[in-house]
């Protein structure tokens, strides 16, 4: 990649996203579950949504998703959502490094600690760069160069096998990944992208000494569509019923992951009774990507706004279910009878 289109690409996904439709006609699967109303012992007033999330306490249980970085939108739109994070104290992701870690002239797009100096800032790499020159060194350096507090391995085998030029070499990972654990200084979350982490997938992952996964189900962003906007000769119909729906896949880690390992929520979640239900079901963390990703095009305020209608939102879900902290909402949720 030459250096002047070293940006072009990530600031095309962005073009893509805010102006084609990239959610996916699938649910996210939490219409099927519905919380239990219960009577609450205490004043509207009391609702606490903070939460404690790898030693930092954030004032509810949200991420900024992975989004972007690399391009000139990138480093504008980044500076937003972290002023957000930094004046609503949630977490953030930057966007994926490893371009980055390529051409450490784009650095300023991911650097956001100027305008964000205590936020739970979490790194972004793909897993199956640990197979096409990505070492434990690189790691720590896309940690370090922002001076985040973790790092997020996305894991994408759908997408790669969609991209022109796609990562498609994922034998050993795995092994790679467990080794990486063993002595990387800071907490590692394994991340999809928006088509889910299987059954099949969460058992691979239990033993590698991960501290976190994102279940990043179906139901948000395709990104199968993303890449067919840039590869119109892409043709992705059959593929469309691939994937697992959101609260299945919660489900499934909350079923087979070990207790140590933290859950977080990610795709398509996009209200706050969403967020409660999400929480209720047993995630510790919810994330969202293509709202923020939105708000933080139009302005910081926009953001902030749209933080704020959710955290109200939140906040009436736990009234409902009589639920003072977030904790307390564990378990207060059951599967809605057919219509």
């Amino acid at each position: 990649m030459n250096k002047p289109d070293v940006g072009r690409i990530k600031d095309r996904h962005i073009e893509i996203c805010l102006r084609e439709d990239v959610q996916s006609k699938a649910s996210n699967g939490f219409g099927a579950y519905q919380l239990v109303a219960d009577l609450p012992d205490f004043s509207f007033d009391e609702i606490d949504t903070s939460c404690e999330l790898f030693g930092k306490t954030l004032s509810m249980p949200l991420l900024i998703s992975p989004l972007t970085g690399g391009g000139q939108e990138s480093l504008r739109i980044n500076k937003n959502l972290a002023r957000v994070a930094q004046q609503l104290n949630i977490a953030m992701a930057v966007g994926s490094q490893v371009i980055m870690l390529k051409h450490p002239e784009t650095l300023p797009s991911f650097h956001v600690r100027d305008v964000a100096p205590d936020v739970l800032l979490f790194a972004n790499l793909g897993l199956a760069h640990l197979n096409y020159g990505l070492d434990a060194q690189g790691c720590l350096k896309a940690v370090e160069s922002i001076n985040a507090q973790a790092l997020i391995f996305y894991v994408n085998p759908l997408q790669e096998v969609f991209q022109k030029a796609g990562m498609t070499n994922f034998e050993g990972l795995l092994v790679k990944l467990r080794t990486l654990c063993e002595t990387f200084p800071c907490p590692i979350i394994v991340k999809e992208v928006g088509f889910g982490l299987s059954q099949n997938m969460l058992m691979k992952l239990k033993n590698t000494g991960i501290t976190a996964v994102d279940v990043a189900g179906k139901g948000g962003t395709n990104w199968a569509r993303v890449e067919q906007f840039l590869n119109q000769d892409l043709q992705i119909g059959a593929y469309e019923e691939f994937g697992t729906a959101t609260a299945e896949a919660l489900q499934y880690a909350m079923a087979t992951m070990p207790q140590e390992v933290a859950v977080f929520a990610s795709g398509g979640i996009r209200t706050g009774v969403e967020i409660a239900k999400a929480l209720a079901m047993g995630a510790q963390c919810v994330g969202m990507g293509l709202p923020f990703l939105k708000w933080a095009h139009q302005s910081v305020d926009a953001a902030v706004e749209g933080v704020n209608q959710l955290s109200q939102e939140l906040k009436i879900a736990m009234w409902y279910t009589g639920s003072k902290t977030t904790e307390e909402l564990r378990g207060k949720i059951v599967s809605s009878p057919p219509a």
